[in-house]
């Protein structure tokens, strides 16, 4: 099995697990929100090398309108994702809505399976979100994802998944 794997020139070599993910990403998705009505949404994913052993991560997303334009910004989140040699991940982020998530997983090739470890709400956060599982992959040159939510009100469910195309 051949796998294309693109890692950019001078990244740190302890950042080369997520070489491929480097660089700027955008599609559309949809998504389920906490009272359970589904949406459609632009993505725009931006990965880069931070100057430390870790990938500096800004996701944005926009509510489409009916004509399929991007409208307001519905979510927003930053965060680094620090490899481990031994191919695990720890994955930080603050999300505008007012939380903060570790997350833990594993990087196999180019799949990313990541779970919550922790969740910090503010008490004015606008969902109570408790705890999450994110899987991340490439599939045809595309990035791929899958965010799965829990809240005090509802289980672990599907929240918001996409497919992107790196720009």
């Amino acid at each position: 099995m051949n796998i294309d794997i693109e890692v950019p020139e001078g990244l740190d070599p302890r950042l080369t697990a997520l070489g491929w993910l480097v660089g700027s990403w955008e599609g559309t998705g949809n998504g389920t929100d906490v009272d359970g009505e589904d949406f459609q949404f632009e993505q725009r994913i931006q990965f880069w090398p931070g100057g430390g052993p870790y990938i500096y991560y800004l996701a944005q997303a926009y509510v489409l309108d009916a004509d399929g334009k991007a409208g307001d910004m519905i979510d927003m989140e930053t965060g680094f994702w620090r490899p481990k040699p031994d191919a695990s991940l720890e994955v930080t982020l603050t999300n505008a809505a007012g939380w903060t998530e570790v997350h833990v997983g594993k990087i196999q090739v180019t799949r990313i399976d990541l779970r919550t470890d922790a969740v910090v709400r503010t008490e004015s956060a606008e969902v109570e979100h408790s705890a999450g599982q994110r899987l991340y992959g490439k599939v045809e040159d595309d990035l791929m994802y899958a965010l799965d939510r829990a809240t005090t009100t509802h289980d672990l469910r599907p929240h918001m998944w996409a497919r992107l195309k790196k720009m």
